[in-house]
């Protein structure tokens, strides 16, 4: 290690570090010991490259740090007795109806409270006490089942499904404005390794409204606003989305690049804490389908990596061949410039050679009056100095 550390210019300890991220196998200990006594030491095959192994590293890149894959769990965890399990609030909705019930109400009466960091629950102000109650009962059963539930860690990155409150949303996006309520953080289920986001929202359908006053109602509640000389002209019914007190679970894969939901969508109200039990079943089942979809992920990711490491030294090959072009042209064209300037040198000089014969025959006065103008002529057209040209000159490789 400390051989190669020197060839690349950095410490023992990091070529160690760098061995690890590669998945590349190091000398066990006392490997070059038994070698120079000429025993046997097994060398330990390289690996198959796995999931997010990077294939390779230079000097000044940053180790890239990978998150072991979710694995579902081997057996069946062991339920956990807890001693009046859900008889009080779970940790993750400790403080959080308080905080909810303080918030600022949107349309449908939705509450959209100041923090973020909270329960992942997404309902109107009348049912808050009934989403409270259910979502608590699921998180004791899941707990007691064997699955912590919590905030989502910062182990690596996870993300939350988006929520469509819309009973039959159609083909039309659901532009809601202002926005519901979300959390900073998913809360998460974990069955062995593998995370499973929750999140419980209310229901919302969309029934014919008339604007009564500040708000709109539906036609059959509007219709005891009606005036004795009927509805003005300009009163006009719209489609609009009501609360309808019927809660929906949904749970999903908090894994960027994957996409597993499922929903439990309520027929009528109370009936999720019914299902309590199969949900926390069918949870667990999920499990294997998520941690399959994240190492399919993974695989992708490292495959897109890989085609876009090549890309790039597709391109730096590009580029230096651009380069090495470059130099050549400018290297080639300010030679020609310096040969050039060679070639006006000679002219010069045998110019002045020629003046100065010339003038040596002529009578003395004449003579000095020339030599006169000879050298001040030189002396504006200075040294044409093409060898010192020569000498500045850029071969391409010093370019």
């Amino acid at each position: 290690m400390l051989r190669v550390a020197e060839r690349f210019g950095v410490s023992s300890t990091l070529m160690a570090q760098v061995c690890r991220s590669l998945d590349v196998p190091r000398p066990s200990r006392g490997h070059w010991a038994k070698l120079s006594h000429g025993k046997h030491s097994p060398q330990p095959p390289l690996p198959p490259i796995g999931p997010g192994v990077p294939l390779g590293w230079r000097r000044g890149e940053k180790l890239a740090s990978r998150s072991p894959l979710p694995k579902p769990p081997v057996r069946r965890p062991r339920r956990i007795a807890q001693e009046g399990a859900g008889d009080g609030l779970h940790s993750v909705l400790v403080g959080a109806a308080e905080m909810f019930a303080s918030g600022r109400l949107i349309e449908q009466d939705f509450l959209k409270p100041g923090k973020r960091q909270l329960a992942d629950v997404v309902v109107s102000k009348g049912m808050l006490g009934a989403a409270f109650a259910v979502f608590n009962e699921l998180l004791h059963g899941l707990e007691q089942a064997g699955y912590p539930v919590m905030f989502a860690p910062k182990d690596r990155t996870y993300w939350r499904s988006a929520v469509d409150e819309r009973e039959s949303p159609g083909k039309l996006v659901n532009r809601r404005h202002p926005a519901l309520w979300s959390p900073s953080r998913p809360t998460l289920v974990f069955v062995g390794t593998v995370a499973i986001g929750l999140t419980l929202f209310e229901l919302t359908e969309t029934k014919e409204a008339r604007r009564v006053g500040d708000q709109y109602l539906p036609l059959d509640q509007a219709e005891k606003y009606r005036p004795r000389s009927g509805w003005p002209q300009w009163s006009w019914t719209i489609p609009q989305a009501f609360a309808t007190g019927r809660l929906c679970l949904q749970v999903y894969s908090p894994y960027p690049g994957t996409h597993w939901i499922h929903r439990w969508v309520e027929r009528k109200p109370g009936e999720l804490r019914q299902w309590i039990t199969r949900i926390i079943r069918d949870i667990a089942k999920a499990a294997p389908r998520i941690a399959s979809l994240v190492e399919h992920s993974e695989r992708e990711a490292e495959k897109r990596r890989r085609e876009w490491e090549l890309e790039r030294q597709r391109i730096e090959e590009r580029e230096q061949i651009r380069r090495r072009e470059k130099a050549r042209a400018e290297a080639t064209q300010q030679l020609l410039g310096i040969i050039e300037r060679w070639g006006e040198v000679q002219r010069i000089q045998a110019f002045f050679e020629q003046a100065e014969r010339q003038a040596g025959l002529r009578e003395a006065d004449e003579k000095a009056r020339l030599l006169e103008r000879l050298g001040q002529a030189r002396a504006l057209i200075g040294d044409a100095d093409a060898l010192g040209a020569l000498a500045e000159w850029k071969a391409p490789d010093e370019r």
